[in-house]
C-alpha cells in the first residue's frame, strides 16, 4: 500500500493498517443531547478508483471532508485483498485525500472483485454514510449482477405471481445467474450455462406467492457466479406483499424501454429508433395483469400506424413484455408519437403516466438502419458483403469466428470457426469486372495464417483450409571501421530486423489474362508486438504481398528507398517458407549485371525509419481487383499512405557501368508500389493522422480519412478535401464509383461515418457533402457499402457501441454538383 507519511505526519495523523483482518467501531453519539451549539452535522465519505495500474494492483483514492474537523477514517477491503486501515487525526483537518496501492498475489485469478468500504466519524462522534466500491484485479471491470424488473417497491399479491429479471455481466464469463429471496417467500434459483460461455446475460424467473404465505416484505437479492467459481452479489430490492382484499388498483406501466436494453435499472427509451426496433414494456397492478401494449401515431390523436397487444391470464402481478415493431415508414427521418398501456384483470386500461397524472407520449425520431448485437458479443474488426449469397460476413475476433447475418430475413446464422483473432476479410477474386469466388479470405492476426471458407459447405460456410504465410526478415547491410583497425579496409556489418508475420487487414488483388483472374496476389499488413527487433519493438508493423497461387512473396521497401543523411543502409530480403523452412532471397544484397568490361553491381539502399510502418495500418483493394490502398494508422501526425497496382510488375532492369540497360537476374522493386517521392509528397500535401482507408470500385479514387477524408489518386496526388469529422474511422465509396467524373450521376458518391448518428454523403467531384442518411447510434468502427443485387438497393454497414447497423436504402441518392 502506499501512503504519503510526511504529509499525513505534518496534518497529525495517527494510522493503524492491519492486513487480512476485520475492525470494529464504537462512535459515541449523544442524539438526546440538549447542547444547542454541538456539531451535528456528519462527515462525508467518497472512494475513487485510480486507473493504470498493475493487473496486481487495486488502486483507489479515500477522500473525506466534515465542516469542523475529522477524527477517524476506516478503510475496509475484502475479496482479492484483505486489508482494513485506520487513521486518527490528532489536529484539525476538515479535508483530506488518502491514495492507497494494494497488491494481490500473482496467484490471484484476474476478475477476482475487491469490495472497499469506508466512513468517517467526526470529532463530535458524527458518523458519516458508509461509501462503497467494487474493483477488481487484471485490470478488468468488477462483476455487475442486478434485478432489471420489477422495480423496488413494486406490490405483489398472495397466490399469484411476478416475474423477476436478473441481469449479469463480468469480465470472465458467467457460468450461472440467480436470485435468493426472504421474506413472505424463501427460495434460491439459479442457471447454470454452458459453453460457449457470455460475458453478459440475461434470465426471467417467475416467482408465485404461496396462497399460505402472509403478507409482507419480500426482499430479492440477485448473484452470479463466473467462470472461475467466483460469486457476487448485487444490490438487493423490496416488494411488498399484500392480501387480495387490499386490491382496489389501476394498472401503473412503471418502466419501459424502446430500441434500448435495461441493464443499468434505468431503463427509459432512446429518442432515435428504427422500424424494426423492439419495445419493452412492464407494468404492475395488485389484481393482475391481463394485457400489454403499445401504441404508436405520425400524429398526436391520429390514427394508429401501429401497435400491438400481449395477453396474460392475469396471474403475473407484475408483467413484463418485449414487442418488437413493424413501423410502415420508408422516409428518413420521420417523427412518430409512442404510448404504452397495461390492463388489469378487472378490464381497468390505463397508460403510461407523467409525474403529474396527465398521459405520456413520447416523441422519437424514426431512423435508416437495423442495429443488431453479436450473438455472443465479442467485438467487430472487419466486414464483407457477399452479393451472391446476400449475406454479411464480420470477423469477430474475440471469438475467433466469422459471424453470418443474413440480409434477407435480417437475422444471424451459424457462425463459420476460422483461426486465432480473425482481423481482415475479402473475396477471392475471379475478374476485373468485379466477380468473387464463393471464398472468402480471413487474416488470423493470433496466428501467422490465413482462413480459406468455402460459402457452399454446410448452412453459413465452413473453413476449408489454412495457407501458412512465410517468415520474412529484413537485413540491412553497411560498411564501418574496424575500431582495432582504423586504418584498415571497412568491415561489412550485417544487421537482422526480424517483424512480426501476423496478419492484420487485408486486400486482395488478383493478375489477368484477358479480364479473368489467374492468379490471386493478397497483400496484408501486419501486426507488431514487443518481440520484434530494435527499432521496431513498440508499435511498428509491414506491408506485404503473397501470391496465393504460385506461393510467392514481397515485402514492401519501395517507400523507403533512398539514402539517409550521413547513412547508407543496402537492404537484404529473404523469405522461409512455414512448412519446408526453405530460405528464398527475395532482395539480394548484391546482384552482378551486364558482362565483361560493362559489368556492374545492383543493390537496393534504404532509410531503415522509413521501412515499417504504424500500428494499425488499414488496407482496402478495390472491388476490380486491380488496386489497393493503405494507410498507417497510430495517433501521430505526418501518417503515410500507399497503393499499389497489380497490373505493373516488377522491374526488370537496370543500367549497367555504362549506362545500358541490361536485365536483372532477380528482379526486386515492383513498380506497383508508391514510389518513396510520392509518399513524402502525399504526407506533405496532408500531414494528417490515418483512421480508415477507402477506395472505388476501379481504384482510380482512394479516401483517406482523418481530421477530414483526402481524396488521392494512384500516384497518390491529393484531389479535393472532404468536410467529415475527426473523430470517425467509416469510409466508403458508392460501389460503382469509377472516379471523380462518375456516371450515371448517383455513383459519384463517398459515404463517411459521422460523430453524429447519421452517414455523411459526399460527392467525390466537386467535394460537397449532399446530403446525409440518419441511424441510431454513431458508426465507431469501419464502413462498408455494397450494392444488394436482389432488390437494387445499398447496403451501407457499421460497426457502432451496440453492434452491427445495417442499412438498407433505395440507389437513388444523387448529386446537383455540374
Amino acid at each position: 500500500m502506499f501512503i504519503d507519511l510526511t504529509r499525513a505526519a505534518q496534518r497529525g495523523i495517527v494510522m493503524t493498517v492491519v492486513a487480512g483482518s476485520l475492525f470494529g467501531v464504537a462512535a459515541c453519539n449523544d442524539s438526546t443531547s440538549t447542547d444547542a451549539t454541538r456539531d451535528r452535522n456528519a462527515p462525508t465519505v467518497s472512494l475513487t478508483q485510480v486507473g493504470g495500474q498493475a493487473d496486481t494492483v487495486i488502486a483507489f483514492t479515500t477522500g473525506a471532508k466534515d465542516n469542523i474537523g475529522l477524527k477517524t477514517i476506516h478503510v475496509h477491503v475484502v475479496g482479492a485483498v484483505g486489508f482494513t486501515f485506520d487513521t486518527t487525526f490528532t489536529s484539525a483537518v476538515t479535508d483530506i485525500a488518502i491514495p492507497f496501492q494494494l497488491f494481490a498475489s500473482r496467484a490471484v485469478p484476474p476478475g477476482t472483485p475487491a469490495l472497499i468500504t469506508a466512513f468517517a466519524v467526526d470529532g463530535a462522534g458524527n458518523v458519516s454514510a458508509t461509501d462503497s466500491l467494487r474493483l477488481a484485479t487484471g485490470n478488468l471491470p468488477p462483476p455487475d449482477v442486478r434485478v432489471v424488473s420489477p422495480t423496488s417497491g413494486s406490490s405483489a399479491v398472495v397466490g399469484k405471481s411476478i416475474v423477476v429479471t436478473i441481469s449479469g455481466k463480468t469480465a470472465v464469463k458467467i457460468m450461472s445467474l440467480g436470485l435468493n429471496t426472504t421474506g413472505p417467500l424463501v427460495r434460491a434459483d439459479s442457471i447454470l450455462f454452458s459453453s460457449p460461455l457470455r460475458d453478459s446475460v440475461t434470465m426471467q424467473d417467475t416467482l408465485t406467492i404461496p396462497s399460505t404465505a402472509a403478507p409482507g416484505t419480500l426482499t430479492i437479492t440477485p448473484f452470479l457466479r463466473d467462470s472461475l467459481g467466483q460469486r457476487a452479489v448485487g444490490p438487493s430490492i423490496t416488494l411488498t406483499v399484500q392480501t387480495v382484499s387490499q386490491v382496489n388498483s389501476i394498472p401503473v406501466v412503471n418502466q419501459f424501454c424502446v430500441g434500448n436494453t435495461a441493464f443499468d435499472n434505468k431503463c427509459g427509451h432512446s429518442s432515435r429508433l428504427e422500424v424494426t426496433d423492439s419495445v419493452h414494456v412492464e407494468a404492475d397492478d395488485p389484481s393482475g395483469i391481463i394485457g400489454l401494449g403499445f401504441e404508436v401515431r405520425s400524429l398526436i390523436g391520429g390514427p394508429i400506424d401501429d401497435s400491438s397487444t400481449f395477453v396474460s391470464n392475469g396471474q403475473l402481478t407484475f408483467q413484463p413484455h418485449t414487442f418488437q415493431m413493424h413501423l410502415p415508414y420508408v422516409n428518413f427521418p420521420t417523427i412518430a408519437f409512442i404510448q404504452m398501456f397495461a390492463r388489469n384483470s378487472n378490464g381497468v386500461k390505463a397508460y403510461a403516466k407523467l409525474s403529474n397524472g396527465l398521459d405520456r407520449i413520447d416523441t422519437v425520431t424514426v431512423v435508416a438502419g437495423v442495429t443488431r448485437g453479436l450473438p455472443f458479443g465479442g467485438q467487430v474488426a472487419d466486414a464483407y458483403y457477399h452479393a451472391s449469397k446476400d449475406r454479411l460476413y464480420l470477423t469477430n475476433i474475440l471469438l475467433n469466428r466469422v459471424e453470418v447475418f443474413n440480409l434477407a430475413d435480417s437475422s444471424f446464422k451459424a457462425p463459420v470457426l476460422v483461426g486465432s483473432r480473425p482481423w481482415g476479410i475479402t473475396a477471392w477474386p475471379r475478374d476485373r469486372n468485379g466477380a468473387v469466388g464463393d471464398t472468402l479470405l480471413v487474416a488470423n492476426s493470433g496466428g501467422t495464417d490465413i482462413s480459406y471458407v468455402d460459402l457452399n459447405v454446410g448452412t453459413s460456410g465452413s473453413e476449408v483450409s489454412r495457407y501458412a504465410l512465410p517468415n520474412i526478415i529484413v537485413f540491412s547491410v553497411t560498411s564501418v571501421t574496424s575500431t582495432t583497425a582504423p586504418n584498415g579496409p571497412p568491415i561489412t556489418q550485417r544487421t537482422a530486423y526480424d517483424f512480426s508475420d501476423r496478419p492484420q487487414y487485408l486486400a486482395a488483388t488478383c493478375i489477368t489474362a484477358g479480364t479473368a483472374c489467374t492468379q490471386t496476389v493478397l497483400t496484408y499488413s501486419t501486426t507488431p508486438t514487443p518481440g520484434q527487433s530494435t527499432p521496431f519493438a513498440n508499435n511498428n508493423g509491414t506491408l506485404r504481398w503473397e501470391n496465393l497461387t504460385l506461393g510467392t512473396s514481397h515485402f514492401f521497401f519501395e517507400q523507403s528507398m533512398g539514402q539517409t543523411s550521413g547513412r547508407g543502409d543496402t537492404l537484404e530480403v529473404i523469405r522461409y517458407d512455414a512448412n519446408t523452412r526453405a530460405a528464398t532471397t527475395l532482395v539480394p544484397f548484391k546482384q552482378r549485371i551486364g558482362s565483361g568490361a560493362d559489368t556492374g553491381f545492383f543493390s537496393i539502399v534504404f532509410q531503415i525509419d522509413k521501412i515499417a510502418f504504424r500500428d494499425t495500418t488499414f488496407a482496402r483493394n478495390s472491388a476490380n481487383f486491380r488496386r489497393a490502398v493503405y494507410g498507417e494508422g497510430g495517433s501521430a501526425l505526418g501518417s503515410r499512405a500507399l497503393t499499389y497496382d497489380a497490373t505493373l510488375g516488377f522491374e526488370t532492369t537496370a543500367p549497367a557501368v555504362t549506362g545500358v540497360l541490361v536485365p536483372l537476374p532477380v528482379p526486386v522493386i515492383d513498380l506497383g508500389v508508391s514510389q518513396p517521392q510520392d509518399v513524402s509528397d502525399w504526407t506533405a500535401n496532408s500531414f494528417a493522422q490515418v483512421k480508415g482507408v477507402g477506395i472505388n470500385f476501379d481504384g482510380s479514387l482512394a479516401g483517406i480519412r482523418g481530421d477530414s477524408t483526402y481524396i488521392i489518386n494512384p500516384a497518390l496526388r491529393l484531389q479535393g478535401v472532404l468536410g467529415t469529422t475527426a473523430s470517425n474511422a467509416g469510409l466508403d465509396f458508392h460501389p460503382l464509383n469509377t472516379g471523380p467524373n462518375s456516371f450515371p450521376l448517383n455513383t459519384r458518391l463517398a459515404f463517411a461515418a459521422s460523430a453524429e448518428p447519421l452517414i455523411e454523403i459526399f460527392d467525390t467531384h466537386c467535394y460537397q457533402r449532399i446530403g446525409s442518411i440518419p441511424i441510431r447510434d454513431p458508426i465507431i468502427g469501419p464502413l462498408t457499402a455494397a450494392f444488394r443485387q436482389s432488390t437494387g438497393q445499398l447496403v451501407l454497414v457499421g460497426a457502432t457501441a451496440r453492434g452491427v447497423v445495417i442499412a438498407q436504402l433505395p440507389n437513388t441518392f444523387t448529386t446537383t454538383c455540374p
